[in-house]
This record gives C-alpha cells, structure tokens and sequence, in this order.
C-alpha cells in the first residue's frame, strides 16, 4: 500500500484501520457561526463526524467478507477475520496544522518532497452549491472516458488522487456531521445513492438508511464497496436505473419549477 497517498487502508488482528491526512482552509479553524467566537471549530465537528460515523463493528455479510478477502490478498496481508462474525473498523485522522500555505499549495509542497500528501477540505460561503467533493481542474472531465459514470466528470477518483471536499458555512450545527461524513465517502472512494442528474434522477435501488444516500448511517455494503475501491483503484458507483419519469420529474423540479414559482410572484 503506497504510504503517500491521504487515504490508507490496514487490515491487522485489531480489524480494518482507515488512516487519513487532512489539510484545511482557513475558516475551517474559525466556529461555523461568526456571532459564536468562542465556538468549536469547524474541522473539529467534520473530524468527529468522520470518525463517529464511519468507526464501529459491521457485520461481515457475503458482500463485505468476499471485499476484505480480495483487500487482504491484495495487500499481502494475513485475513484474521475469515471466521468472524464482525469486523472492527477505526478511523485515524492526522491533521496538518494552520499553514500560511493554501491546501493547494501545501499538497504539492509536499508532493515534490516526497512527503505523504493530505486531503483538503474546504469551508466556504456558497450562493447556489451544496457542500461537495471534487477533483482539481485539471482531473475534471476526461473521468467520464475511463469509468462511463456522469458523476467522475466532477470527481475522477483514485486512490492516489481522491480529491477535496467543499463544507459550505450555510450547513447547519446539527448535520454538519453527517454531512462531513457523506462527503469522506466520496474521499474514500464512494459514489451518490440519491437521486442526483448524474443518476438520471434516480436514487439507487434499495439504499434507504445509507450514508451516501441520505447520511442515515454506515451500512457494511458501503464498507465492502470502499474496500473494493482501494483494492481494485477504482471509483464503486451504486446502481444506476434508468427510468424516463424519473428524468422528467427531475428535470421539471431542477429547471422548471423554480421559472414557475419566480413567474407567479412577479405576476400574482
């Protein structure tokens, strides 16, 4: 397993260790609220949304069992958890402290030393995006060529280059955690189950209560499918139906609805 990379995965007798590396912006180290100086920082409440969401005991099903196989093999690393009913899983967060660097430029710094590089979170002001993950420029576009998935037009996942993550200061005190939560799964190598455009407006069949549905909570087909990621290199995307009443609904409520309701208020 490369040692340089934001992400990595360990697998020993104490279970599966997701070790990560973050470098932040600024306003991450400020509360969410201005009005609240003396609040806890913002990349306090991501860190702990991260770790208390994605660390636990999951049941080792067929599809999370046959995925840490393949990992273990992978990585040359002995599978103690073959006869286990559960596996213990723990997330380790390393922070690189408040540089005068941007996130951009710290990375590279480090890159070209050779030092492990960290992924970088963003907490910024938004007018018309949600909080979200992205790879840089120069990584847009040219994933849909290697995947076919709408969705790595915006984030062309490796293991190597997982890309970044965006919080927007509008999100509220009581998700931020879970959507920091939602948002490392993209880092870790998950795609949407909701029904986004690049879905075709359809959420993935059968994903009620998951975390990169409706941040619910973690399940163990999410943990299988960010095994799966790392041991193949590769983006696990949820299934994809295609169904046109779907994608004229979506397009209806996406475009339309809001032209409808702007209309009425200037015409009441």
């Amino acid at each position: 397993m490369n040692q340089r990379r934001p992400v990595i995965l360990s697998c020993s007798e104490d279970g599966l260790l997701i070790d990560c590396l973050f470098t932040y912006n600024q306003r991450a180290f400020r509360p969410l609220q201005k009005e609240d100086p003396q609040g806890e920082p913002v990349c306090e409440i991501i860190e702990r949304g991260i770790r208390d969401n994605w660390s636990g005991r999951y049941a080792l099903d067929g599809q999370l069992r046959d995925a840490l196989s393949a990992f273990c093999e992978k990585t040359k690393t002995a599978n103690l958890f073959e006869q286990a009913s559960h596996l213990p899983v723990e997330v380790r967060i390393g922070r690189i402290s408040q540089s005068p660097l941007t996130p951009a430029l710290l990375s590279f710094k480090r890159f070209v030393r050779g030092k492990r590089r960290p992924a970088r979170i963003y907490v910024r002001r938004s007018a018309f995006l949600p909080s979200h993950a992205a790879s840089p420029l120069h990584r847009r576009l040219w994933g849909i060529f290697k995947t076919g998935q709408f969705e790595s037009i915006g984030l062309n996942w490796s293991p190597s280059h997982p890309g970044y993550i965006t919080i927007t200061t509008s999100t509220s005190r009581r998700r931020l955690p879970k959507v920091a939560a939602h948002e490392a799964g993209h880092l870790f190598g998950l795609g949407d189950a909701y029904a986004a455009w690049y879905r075709f407006f359809a959420a993935a069949p059968h994903t009620n209560g998951y975390m990169m549905r409706d941040t619910s909570r973690v399940q163990p087909a999410e943990l299988a499918m960010l095994l799966t990621a790392h041991t193949t290199g590769r983006m696990q995307y949820f299934p994809r139906p295609f169904h046109p009443r779907h994608i004229g609904r979506g397009l209806y409520q996406a475009f339309i609805q809001p032209l409808v309701k702007v209309f009425k208020k200037r015409n009441p």
